[in-house]
């Protein structure tokens, strides 16, 4: 009898230690993966195998108004879905779905996947003569492959109006574009720049309109380039401005005094590139 019960007290001992034991080591908590909270994913890329691309939010309910800055992104404003192939590529864009009735309203950043160049004023005395294409709405983005299957100017259109890009990166040589049009003041003819990028576009042809203007001064660029100039570092996303040149710092007119529309900003296409020579 005394020994049947020890053996009762130890077995309730080992059941009381081995429960200690489970809640001691419980597995810890699975975090899920994060993602765009509208569209499950941040980046997307033309594809030259279809005529429309179309990407859907994965929104519970989409019952609601879809808005978006900067202006380029060919989004159905009812149902939220964007035509990848139809949008201005190489930006940064915010996305807010602000839901009919109660309900919170949620907002997600999206690139479609392509080039840009600064809007910025490039000046020639100061050895400021190169445009550097800036890849995915990211200066620190390294560009993929380039010279092999990523390549610039495809039909030449560049070449003919003037504008010197290198095929193999994109880069504008500025001082050689203004040197052999010989250009006093004014602008460049705009024309597409198209491109292939070997990377999830599966080399797609992709396109940017490209436009420099040219002044032997900064004090003669006109005002409305300079107001522009202000406009786009509120409307272009995600891509650091350089400061402009010490003449200009007063010249420009006040943010307050610009006439934007809020619900439509300016369009960030195409790149406002300004060259003076000093």
């Amino acid at each position: 009898m005394f020994q049947r019960s020890i053996l009762l007290i130890l077995a309730g001992t080992v059941c009381m230690l081995l429960s200690c034991g489970k809640e001691k080591s419980s597995a810890p908590p699975i975090t899920p993966p994060v993602g765009n909270a509208i569209y499950g994913d941040s980046v997307f890329y033309i594809q030259g195998s279809v005529s429309d691309y179309i990407i859907k939010p994965i929104l519970a309910t989409t019952v609601g108004t879809y808005t978006c800055t900067p202006q380029g992104l060919n989004i159905d404003e009812v149902t939220g879905e964007i035509n990848v192939n139809k949008c201005e590529t190489g930006l940064k864009y915010k996305v807010t779905f602000t839901p009919s009735g109660s309900g919170n309203i949620q907002s997600s950043y999206i690139i479609i996947s392509g080039i840009n160049y600064h809007d910025n004023i490039y000046n020639l005395s100061a050895g400021d003569s190169i445009a550097m294409p800036v890849y995915n709405a990211n200066d620190q983005l390294a560009l993929p492959n380039a010279g092999a299957g990523t390549t610039f100017d495809e039909n030449g259109g560049c070449k003919n109006a003037g504008i010197e890009v290198d095929p193999n990166n994109g880069t504008i040589n500025l001082a050689k574009s203004v040197r052999d049009q010989r250009i006093d003041t004014g602008a460049t003819q705009e024309v597409k720049l198209l491109y292939k990028i070997n990377d999830n576009s599966h080399q797609a042809v992709n396109g940017l309109d490209v436009k420099i203007y040219f002044y032997l001064t900064a004090s003669d660029i006109p005002q409305y380039l300079l107001d522009l100039l202000n406009e786009r570092k509120n409307t272009i996303l995600g891509v650091g401005h350089r400061a402009l040149p010490s003449l200009l710092q007063t010249t420009p007119k006040t943010l307050a005094s610009l006439k934007v529309n809020v619900q439509r900003p300016a369009r960030p296409r195409p790149p406002c590139i300004i060259v003076v020579s000093r």
